[in-house]
């Protein structure tokens, strides 16, 4: 069975939450190619939330947004000019929250290998393509143990060059290589 095949098959028809059940959505989307790519981006230096830091396409949720693959599908396209229509939505993986309290929702995708994507510098300093096999590769994966408002808390971290795919992020991500591949790591939360 191929990757794309696992995570279509170990992923897909999982439900989306309601969308008042979340305030943002990313977009969790791999290349279709026997080795598939997730593409990233870097969030830009100048905004005020998260600068510098390697994240998911995606965003916060609209009032006029139909549910939360609407959301990650308008953030996507306006982020990094992700065509929606070629988007093949896979499933959602559960909920998380970020260290500032926002819910959001990861949805899945299998998008195709040639796209030309283009980084919203607006919003974004960069967007990249980080082959899946890297993340599988236990011995890339890194956890630092913190304090965060007086309690310890497990954070996930991947190098890639001279980024680091870390925090909510590297999560969700864990959250899918244990859906997809039986990828578990025990995180103190």
């Amino acid at each position: 069975m191929s990757v794309l095949q696992r995570v279509r098959e170990r992923v897909g028809g999982s439900v989306v939450p309601a969308l008042e059940e979340a305030d943002a959505a990313v977009l969790l989307a791999l290349t279709a190619q026997p080795a598939p790519e997730l593409i990233l981006t870097l969030r830009a230096a100048h905004m005020s939330t998260h600068p510098g830091e390697v994240a998911f396409p995606g965003g916060r949720r609209d009032r006029e947004d139909r549910d939360l693959i609407h959301t990650a599908l308008r953030e996507s396209h306006e982020e990094i000019a992700l065509d929606p229509a070629c988007v093949e939505v896979v499933g959602a993986l559960r909920g998380r929250t970020s260290r500032f309290g926002v819910r959001v929702c990861p949805v899945v995708a299998v998008v195709p290998a040639d796209l030309q994507l283009e980084p919203n510098l607006a919003e974004l300093d960069e967007v990249y393509r980080i082959p899946l096999a890297h993340f599988l590769q236990r011995e890339n994966l890194h956890i630092d143990r913190v304090l965060h408002q007086g309690r310890e808390m497990d954070v996930p971290w991947y190098p890639w060059g001279e980024r680091q795919v870390w925090g909510l992020t590297a999560v969700m991500l864990l959250d899918l290589l244990e859906a997809a591949f039986d990828f578990r790591v025990e995180l103190l939360r």
